[in-house]
């Protein structure tokens, strides 16, 4: 259903449900989804191993590199929702929401929460955490549509970005043996 429509029937598919709610639920979720949010998961892994905060760091940093270069320049002209149906359809529209216009495709929330989360599901071992993991992602991308900051197209996109620059940079840290990687700012208080 979802690739056999445009992306402006996609979009008002989507934008049909909403809730107050829901509102709320997603305005505030999707902050998980900002390099803030990678930062912060950069620095705490740096206590645990080095490698780790690598994964965490370099795939963001990749996938955002990626993701702002199409957005500056190959797709600099593809609008956003509000800008899109601006004049031709009434789309909903979270109050409080500073909706953007320009330099829709591909979506950077989404790709950040896709490397991210990726990122975090591939360390840890429990598969519920994995599974977290994973719904995050999916719901940081979801709120990026149900806050009309971005259609479908964009969010998938940016998961595809995140994901497989998250697989590009574990196969590069996962094939070095380089022993420094399986240390962490924990061992060094400890020698020092």
């Amino acid at each position: 259903m979802i690739f056999a429509n445009t992306k402006s029937e996609t979009h008002l598919e989507f934008n049909r449900f909403h809730n107050s709610f829901f509102d709320v639920f997603f305005s505030y979720l999707t902050y998980l989804g900002d390099g803030f949010s990678a930062l912060i998961a950069f620095v705490i892994l740096l206590v645990v191993k080095w490698r780790f905060a690598l994964l965490v760091g370099f795939s963001n940093i990749l996938s955002a590199s990626i993701t702002q270069t199409l957005k500056h320049t190959l797709f600099s002209d593809v609008v956003r929702p509000k800008k899109f149906f601006e004049g031709i359809h009434d789309i909903y529209l979270v109050p409080g929401v500073d909706n953007h216009l320009y330099n829709s495709f591909p979506s950077g929330h989404s790709t950040c929460a896709f490397a991210l989360y990726f990122s975090i599901g591939m360390i840890v071992e429990n598969k519920w955490l994995k599974l977290l993991c994973f719904f995050l992602a999916l719901f940081v991308g979801y709120s990026r549509i149900y806050l009309s900051q971005h259609f479908f197209q964009d969010v998938y996109a940016g998961s595809l970005i995140g994901v497989v620059s998250t697989v590009f940079i574990y196969v590069i840290i996962n094939n070095s043996n380089a022993e420094w990687m399986d240390r962490s700012l924990r061992i060094l208080k400890r020698s020092v």
